[in-house]
């Protein structure tokens, strides 16, 4: 019986994913996303049938581990547009530092008020990048596998309802800027936004979420670890 709910979980999250891809499409809606219409399909089927969901999780962990293998894909952009990377190198690097830095001590600040674990407080540093770098850094810094992937999405849903009241009451008016502060604040959902603005804005975004998480991945773990070299020392 417990094999049978595995697979049904299995095919559940599937054929939700391309039902809401297909809807997604249709509308051009972005609250009708698949990452945002899955879940709630899937928790409402959960409350249904008063399962757990440490249940569903275990049957679908390996669609989450195929993440990993996935971004190895991100390879794609960045060699497709390599001469708009060249062009604006300085830019994309500046702008994905920055951000990085001030999602990491904005995390520390906000999870140390509230007194937060040390897992669930480096589960949260790793938020503002994608889920697949997100796994990767969550790993370094002993995060959760378990918990990033919800402040992830939860960090990309915000950046993406939120950016385009910021970006017009910021009065951007370059396309690189704002596609930028999309897909550094958003990720994923910033990406899709972006997209529907403006083909730069898209293509600016999805290079800035890359060059994000190989930033974050890289230098993220040793500079969590000097923060609290910093605050141990300070006690």
């Amino acid at each position: 019986m417990i094999e049978l709910w595995g697979v049904f979980y299995f095919v559940w999250t599937l054929f939700s994913y391309f039902l809401a891809k297909k809807l997604f499409i249709h509308t051009q809606k972005i609250y009708l996303s698949p990452i945002i219409v899955v879940p709630i399909l899937s928790i409402a089927l959960i409350l249904i049938l008063q399962h757990h969901f440490q249940d569903y999780y275990v049957y679908t962990q390996y669609l989450v581990a195929m993440l990993g293998p996935i971004t190895a894909a991100f390879a794609i952009p960045v060699f497709r547009y390599r001469t708009l990377i060249q062009q604006h190198f300085k830019v994309l690097i500046c702008s994905s530092s920055l951000s990085m830095l001030a999602g990491i001590l904005s995390s520390w600040f906000l999870a140390s008020l509230l007194n937060f674990d040390d897992i669930v407080k480096n589960s949260l540093l790793a938020r503002s990048i994608s889920i697949p770098f997100a796994l990767v850094l969550t790993e370094k810094v002993g995060g959760s596998i378990s918990l990033i992937p919800l402040f992830t999405v939860i960090t990309g849903l915000v950046g993406m309802l939120l950016g385009d009241v910021l970006l017009l009451w910021m009065r951007f008016k370059s396309r690189i800027a704002q596609g930028a502060a999309l897909g550094n604040a958003a990720h994923a959902m910033g990406i899709a936004r972006a997209r529907q603005r403006h083909e730069l804005e898209g293509v600016i975004a999805s290079l800035s979420m890359i060059i994000s998480g190989i930033i974050m991945v890289l230098f993220a773990p040793s500079l969590i670890s000097l923060i609290n070299d910093l605050l141990e020392s300070s006690y």
